[in-house]
């Protein structure tokens, strides 16, 4: 049996990590963690990471967390992990303690309510991760990051209930930012994103809700994942004789035609296809590697922005499900020479019909400097085939070789 003297020693670890349901009492848990932060009130806190649950307690009460949040910043927390765990309440507001927290390098927020602040002082903080965060009001997110100097990651999965109608982000020190937010067709309003980052290298957008998207100085972006419709549907197409949503689309791909990598989902691939019917596309001179995620075989697409992508050596097609339905019709066109295209992977099980053919088609008379194209047999396929034996189809064109891979 170990010493009594062991029994304080766990107080002095320079972090803690509580989840409401590991105790059997919510009163157990209060008193555990104002145990650990009253003896550890004089020293430096290194992590304090607490999910809690409002409606365990028999008095919802917040500042009872809004007293914890308060004593850790006095501590110097450097990684702060808070969840709100009570079915999306947003009764708990970010503390005005936290605004000044200097030692803070890492946060991450989710359920709670992030007011618009007077005071912003977080020279240290690096990496923000926003999961399910309301916001007072549009002015609350630009206020709070503008002044995190050192910010390098911020993260913003926003909730269903969410009613700004702007969204901006401006940082001079950003260098990756991922923005989600859940699709829904009977979303009518018009949300707007802007992002003013010069020092941008990654950006995701997996929005089926945002209408327009605003980017400016993105000198520095080189990688990008693309998940967006622009708030249009089966329902909501896209009308040519919309001038702001055109040009708004034209700035968009304008602005990361830079990039050197890509993934793209199928409905936005859509808008663009029905966007190149009007508008002529930028060329994407940088791009090497793509990605896209392709629902069912819509390749009539992929012709129109892959020959916007002349220097691109590497293309994976994959698969999503329940993407949301932009409602188009695609005309038959003349495909041109990919010219850089050499290695080509389809994710998607092949089973060989006929819409399958014609993909693996086009990209072999197309790609003059093709060498490798991987495909993945549907397993009805492999129990077709043979165990004694394996295929490899070398196609000579134009002195190139074209492997497949089985």
């Amino acid at each position: 049996a170990l010493s009594t003297r062991w029994n304080h020693i766990w107080k002095h670890v320079p972090g803690l990590n509580l989840e409401y349901d590991d105790f059997s009492e919510h009163d157990s848990f209060v008193s555990f963690v104002d145990s650990f932060l009253s003896f550890n009130r004089d020293t430096c806190l290194h992590k304090f990471k607490v999910t809690y649950d409002y409606s365990e307690a028999d008095e919802p009460e917040t500042g009872l967390v809004r007293r914890w949040l308060d004593t850790v910043s006095r501590m110097k927390v450097k990684t702060l992990d808070v969840t709100d765990d009570s079915a999306e309440s947003w009764e708990l507001e970010m503390t005005p303690a936290l605004y000044t927290c200097g030692s803070l390098v890492s946060l991450k927020l989710v359920g709670l309510t992030l007011p618009s602040p007077d005071l912003v002082s977080l020279p240290s903080l690096k990496d923000i991760n926003l999961i399910l965060v309301e916001f007072t009001d549009e002015w609350a997110l630009e206020k709070f990051i503008s002044q995190c100097p050192s910010l390098k990651n911020l993260c913003i999965e926003r909730s269903f209930g969410d009613d700004i109608p702007m969204l901006r982000v401006r940082s001079q020190s950003l260098l990756t930012f991922i923005h989600i937010v859940d699709s829904d067709e009977s979303f009518d309003d018009e949300r707007i994103l802007e992002i003013d980052a010069p020092m941008l290298e990654y950006l995701k957008l997996s929005d089926g809700r945002t209408a327009s998207f605003k980017l400016e100085n993105t000198a520095s972006l080189v990688g990008v994942h693309i998940n967006t419709a622009f708030n249009l549907t089966s329902t909501r197409r896209f009308c040519p004789n919309d001038a702001q949503k055109r040009n708004m689309i034209q700035n968009f791909l304008l602005m990361i035609s830079r990039v050197d990598n890509m993934v793209i989902a199928s409905c936005t691939l859509e808008v663009i296809y029905e966007y190149s019917r009007y508008e002529q596309l930028p060329v994407f001179r940088n791009l090497s590697s793509l990605r896209v995620n392709l629902d069912g075989y819509v390749w009539e697409m992929l012709p129109v922005f892959l020959e916007s992508c002349p220097n691109l050596t590497t293309l994976v097609l994959g698969s999503i499900q329940n993407h949301v339905k932009v409602g188009i019709t695609v005309s038959p066109r003349r495909p041109r020479v990919l010219p850089s295209l050499r290695y080509v992977e389809i994710e998607r099980p092949f089973k060989g019909d006929a819409l399958e053919m014609q993909l693996v088609g086009y990209l072999l008379v197309n790609s003059q400097s093709l060498k490798k194209l991987t495909l993945r047999l549907d397993d009805s396929l492999k129990k077709e085939r043979s165990l004694s034996c394996s295929l490899m189809i070398h196609h000579i064109i134009n002195e190139s070789a074209y492997k497949f891979v089985l």
